[in-house]
């Protein structure tokens, strides 16, 4: 397991805490660890994700999905618990990541504060319902990177009506929630402006990242 998932530390600014989101991203080069890993998430009651990013440095990604209240040192504990629990049962954690939801009180609201904290970033992703038949994923492709947004797609849920799924995810640094939010909203109303249905807006605050290199070649600032 990485070193850094155990020993790496959050911003060193105060955690007043909240709701927070843990995803621990592990290396799984077949179908039975795909299985294993399911039955480890569904034992520990947590979410099973498995993301397709479709291009970079690790384009599959099977990750589990938490979540957790409290003070962030509380939370990153509970969540590098089950990294440790990952390890042991001989699965190679490529990253841990906590994200701060909703109205939890360690988001940024200034872009000074945000730009105190370099290594954290808000995310935002929301989901593009693509009709059956659908051929413009290259042109979508296109229209989210002129906004530095980037593709991604649950790699093993199928629909029963035929139409596909794709999630954009935006990433912003050094920005208050007000500014970061503005940039998504542009990006919002130029998807909204294809015609293409758009469900599960999401906002996040990412408090910890580990390993943000997990995505180079996926999102151009990974490093």
């Amino acid at each position: 397991m990485s070193g850094s998932i155990v020993t790496g530390n959050p911003s060193k600014t105060e955690s007043q805490g909240g709701a927070f989101e843990a995803h621990i991203t592990v290396a799984a080069r077949s179908e039975e660890d795909l299985r294993r890993f399911r039955a480890f998430c569904d034992a520990a009651s947590v979410k099973c994700i498995v993301i397709e990013l479709g291009r970079g440095a690790e384009p599959f990604q099977p990750m589990t999905a938490s979540y957790h209240h409290g003070t962030l040192p509380h939370a990153l504990e509970q969540a590098r618990a089950m990294a440790r629990a990952l390890s042991a049962e001989g699965f190679d954690v490529k990253r841990l990541k906590l994200e701060a939801l909703g109205k939890n009180r360690d988001i940024p609201e200034d872009d000074a504060t945000a730009r105190a904290q370099p290594a954290n970033y808000f995310e935002f992703h929301v989901k593009v319902v693509l009709p059956s038949g659908h051929t413009e994923l290259e042109a979508l492709r296109a229209r989210c990177e002129t906004h530095g947004a980037h593709l991604s797609r649950n790699a093993r849920k199928v629909r029963e009506d035929g139409a596909s799924e794709r999630f954009v995810t935006l990433r912003v640094y050094g920005l208050g929630r007000a500014n970061a939010e503005a940039r998504f909203t542009a990006l919002l109303d130029d998807l909204a402006a294809t015609g293409l249905k758009l469900t599960q807006r999401m906002r996040e605050w990412t408090v910890y990242d580990s390993n943000r290199g997990l995505d180079r070649g996926w999102l151009g600032d990974a490093t």
